[in-house]
């Protein structure tokens, strides 16, 4: 005879309740401490702490999404770095994200930021632009971008948000990376 079976019924439904109860509560703060995390892990101000972001800060300060500009929509870093389709490939992205960025701070690597650039479709989503930028079409655009996002909405095209919107995050980023590289080699 199991141990179960030798504790009478009455009592072994109590056992079962505290044990589901103690569960539930458990889950419920692990989970309460997670989304925690995940809020303050994708603050501009955190992703602004580290030094290797400085100069991506001060150059979304002034861009068309950054808080420099009056009267538009402010970015945060997460808004475009980090994939919006669904939660799963969000976290998945921003655990990866997160991971190579802690390992880049801690042995100090500093990658070539402007040969980067040439690669910033890796770092930025199409579905964050899409999550604020739903009509592309609209009535009172110029003709230009009507007919380029015309082609883009019917996939007449290859060409993705960051393909013509360039400077759109950060403005000027590479003539502030050349300037503070040229800083450095003084």
């Amino acid at each position: 005879m199991g141990l179960m079976e030798k504790i009478k019924k009455p009592f072994r439904d109590k056992i079962f309740v505290k044990g589901l109860v103690i569960g539930i509560v458990a889950a419920t703060l692990f989970i309460i401490i997670q989304i925690g995390i995940i809020e303050s892990t994708s603050t501009v101000e955190f992703c602004a702490s580290c030094h290797s972001m400085e100069t991506f800060h001060q150059a979304w300060v002034n861009g068309k999404h950054g808080v420099g500009k009056k009267g538009i929509v402010v970015a945060k870093c997460v808004d475009c770095h980090l994939p919006h389709d669904n939660m799963v490939h969000y976290l998945w992205a921003k655990g990866i994200a997160g991971t190579k960025d802690a390992v880049a701070t801690v042995f100090g690597y500093e990658p070539d930021w402007i040969e980067n650039l040439e690669e910033r479709e890796e770092y930025t989503y199409e579905s964050g632009c899409r999550r604020c930028h739903v009509n592309l079409v609209a009535p009172g655009i110029p003709i230009k971008a009507f007919t380029a996002h015309r082609q883009y909405e019917l996939g007449e095209t290859d060409k993705t948000c960051i393909s013509c919107h360039t400077d759109v995050g950060h403005g000027d980023l590479k003539s502030i990376l050349k300037a503070n590289k040229s800083k450095e080699d003084l």
